[in-house]
């Protein structure tokens, strides 16, 4: 929150202690050099819009704004992390004041004359909430974020375990064995199924880093808003002329995802998507919205009812909904509606929707190698290379109101094994795909799923025996022509009804 408006002697003061020229707080702010210059020398003050923007940036930068100049603030930054997860976690403080992080430290610590410690594992003990509550109070005027950590730690149960770490954890092997010791901490007396684990994920996480974003809480991916921005998609920046203004998922909102935000999509490229490569998926996989009752936007509380010609079918909240006149009753008792044609799709639209949300959460650093894969899923250029089938399955995992999706990047440089292989879940029904184009691949990736070297590391998804392969790389029309099928069991928690 800004408290009062900057003086042009406060800005003069900030970039020194940053060592930043005009030039570049004008860059880092998003605004013309001449705005920086002209209000330093005092000619004019800026519009509320680039001043607020130029503050901002700054205080983003360190820099805490004090009568007739400027403070440099440093950063502890540590790592979070729970049964929920991890998150980061900043304190910031003067070098010359360093009460707040001694404060800090007696909580999560210990404090003497010449060192300041911080506990790795700690426990949400009565007395350490009765402490950060006191913390909180004192310092959160200066620091509101604080009050984030004091909601994070008084949701956990009384003597909860969780971790304090002081670095990010790139390795995926060595978040397991956080997670492992995490685990093993708040259920001490559970059998250990760590063994088991290893033996199915261990040759996957030592080739593998794996990103699996959340949907159950608002995150974003990439850059956060107010940094100059440039569109992973399309390389149009804030100060090209593109726009950030749209609300940019991740994964479509159609498959119940309205947490994953992705901050590094143009409006232009989000429209595009939206408009012309994404409805693909969600067509073909309408049956599977309705039968999970995903939650996505439109009227029935944004539960899909999707038309079919004359037919239709949809999840009302409580039951299956379907509207036929073509159903038929075997001697079995299994119960066959065929519905009428429904839009036409391109299969290609489909991959490219796939591959879209896989690049959407990867790394910023890994994206240079998808320069090929980038073009062809944005700009549709035509290629003469067959794409990797999509192996697909229904696999009885725990049910999620949102899709998910799983990234591996493999850590060696060459490898016959894909260089990325995505997996997209939505409720029971698993797709795993590889994204093509890639320059960490060396061959067109043809049956890799059945390669022996893949099927020893991705094993996990060996045990799976019900796989099927599906060829998506038309980019002709096709109609998609529902026929539902319903066997009588108790199995079936939601039976349909059939009209």
């Amino acid at each position: 929150m800004i408290e009062m408006p900057i003086t042009a002697g406060q800005v003069r003061s900030a970039r020194s202690l940053l060592k930043w020229s005009q030039q570049e707080l004008a860059q880092h702010a998003g605004v013309a050099v001449s705005t920086v210059a002209d209000f330093e020398r005092g000619q004019r003050v800026p519009i509320q819009n680039n001043a607020t923007t130029i503050q901002r940036t700054l205080q983003k930068a360190g820099v805490k704004f004090v009568p007739g100049g400027a403070a440099l603030m440093h950063d502890l930054k540590f790592f979070f992390m729970d049964r929920d997860g991890m998150s980061e976690l900043r304190v910031h403080y003067l070098l010359e004041d360093t009460t707040v992080i001694r404060d800090f430290a007696g909580i999560f610590g210990t404090v003497s004359e010449d060192r300041i410690t911080i506990n790795l594992i700690q426990s949400a003990t009565s007395n350490l909430k009765k402490q950060l509550e006191t913390f909180v109070t004192q310092h959160s005027a200066t620091a509101p974020h604080l009050q984030r950590l004091k909601k994070r730690i008084f949701d956990l149960d009384d003597n909860e375990f969780f971790l304090l770490l002081p670095k990010d954890i790139p390795s995926t092997s060595e978040r397991f064995e956080y997670e492992q010791l995490l685990y093993k901490l708040n259920n001490p007396n559970e059998p250990s199924y760590e063994d088991e684990m290893r033996q199915t994920f261990d040759n996957v996480l030592n080739r593998y880093d794996l990103i699996l974003p959340r949907t159950d809480r608002r995150m974003h991916v990439n850059t956060k808003p107010g940094e100059d921005r440039k569109c992973i998609f399309c390389g149009g920046t804030t100060q090209t002329g593109s726009s950030f203004k749209k609300s940019a998922h991740a994964i479509s909102k159609a498959f119940g995802n309205d947490h994953l935000k992705l901050d590094d999509e143009c409006d232009q490229c989000n429209s595009h998507f939206g408009d012309n490569v994404e409805p693909a998926l969600i067509e073909l996989l309408n049956i599977q919205r309705v039968f999970l009752g995903i939650q996505g936007r439109g009227s029935n509380n944004g539960r899909p009812e999707i038309q079919y010609g004359k037919d239709y079918i949809k999840h009302d909240g409580q039951q299956i909904i379907v509207g036929s006149k073509n159903i038929s009753r075997d001697a079995s008792g299994v119960l066959t509606a065929r519905l009428g044609s429904g839009v036409k799709i391109k299969p290609a639209m489909c991959y490219r929707t796939l591959v879209k949300y896989a690049i959407s959460v990867m790394p910023s650093d890994q994206l240079a190698k998808f320069h090929r894969t980038i073009k062809w899923l944005r700009f549709g250029l035509e290629h003469n290379d067959k794409l990797p089938t999509i192996a697909t399955s229904v696999v009885p995992l725990p049910s999620s109101p949102s899709a998910q999706i799983t990234v591996y990047i493999r850590k060696e440089q060459k490898s016959r094994l894909p260089h990325v292989v995505a997996e997209f879940r939505l409720g029971c029904y698993l797709y795993v795909y590889v994204l093509p184009f890639s320059e960490g691949d060396s061959w067109n990736l043809d049956n890799y799923f059945d390669d022996p070297e893949f099927r020893d590391t991705f094993r996990h998804y060996a045990q799976v025996t019900s796989w099927t392969h599906q060829n998506w790389s038309s980019d002709n029309e096709i109609s998609i022509v529902p026929t539902i099928q319903m066997k009588p069991s108790s199995e079936f928690v939601q039976s349909p009804v059939f009209l």
